[in-house]
């Protein structure tokens, strides 16, 4: 299965990432550590502009940052344990069974599958964990049942580019040598006006919408600013409520 095109790659994208992205991934780096046998060395693929790779220096000794694009590596958050190199996901520069985890945010759904996932046997240790998570906008904010309007308008005017399922199962995680075990849980997540606006000009259904030419990013925002008042007046904040997926992949003997 071959990769759908990831709308992430260009400068554009690159700096709306970076301006825009909340820093979520401590809460999945705390379900994380329980599960690691060791915590010499871990790896994190598509790593974006490094809010998931700083996260896993939180839990390991040393991290390799590895993505596809060099507008985001550009953009990448410095840390002493982290180094970051161009690398695509299906082609690792690490040696055999080196690392004690593997953690891809966010991003396994624009990923030749069945490349990675030989790819990440390759590279883990025996007892290894490939860790793979996400956190999907909802469009739910407590107390106001009505927002649900603006988000179906929002998915209606910005529909999402193709890409892989979020989600595999029990069979074709077995077919790549892997145990597999899911689990889902709900998040708040605090945003002001301008904060949700940034957010959601970070999504790949916003990118690909001014990448294709149909909006410019100042009318994207402009839009969305519109439709976000009613719920988020000038200096105000509010939860919204995120939904988180984690995927932990073991390696299986033989």
């Amino acid at each position: 299965m071959t990769s759908p095109a990831n709308p992430f790659g260009g400068q554009d994208g690159a700096a709306r990432y970076a301006a825009g992205r909340p820093f979520f991934h401590p809460l999945f780096m705390a379900r994380l550590a329980p599960l690691l046998d060791g915590r010499s060395l871990g790896a994190d693929v598509a790593c974006g502009t490094g809010l998931s790779s700083v996260a896993l220096a939180g839990v390991v000794e040393r991290v390799h940052a590895f993505d596809a694009s060099a507008a985001m590596l550009a953009r990448a958050a410095p840390h002493p344990r982290v180094t970051y190199a161009r690398a695509q996901a299906e082609s690792l520069p690490l040696p055999n069974h080196a690392l004690d985890v593997l953690t891809v945010a966010q991003a396994f759904h624009w990923f030749d599958r069945a490349a990675f996932l030989a790819e990440a046997r390759r590279t883990l240790k025996p007892g290894g964990v490939l860790f793979m998570y996400d956190d999907f906008f909802q469009g739910q904010m407590p107390g106001r049942g009505d927002f649900a309007g603006f988000v179906a308008a929002y998915w209606a005017r910005y529909p999402a580019p193709p890409r892989h399922p979020y989600t595999f199962g029990e069979t074709e995680a077995r077919e790549a040598g892997f145990s597999l075990a899911e689990e889902r849980f709900t998040h708040p997540l605090p945003f002001t006006r301008p904060a949700l606006v940034a957010y959601l000009l970070t999504h790949s259904n916003t990118i690909a919408a001014t990448d294709a030419g149909h909006e410019t990013a100042e009318e994207v925002a402009a839009w969305l600013d519109g439709g976000l008042r009613p719920f988020l007046p000038d200096g105000e904040e509010r939860k919204l409520t995120f939904g988180g997926l984690q995927t932990v992949l073991r390696p299986l003997e033989g």
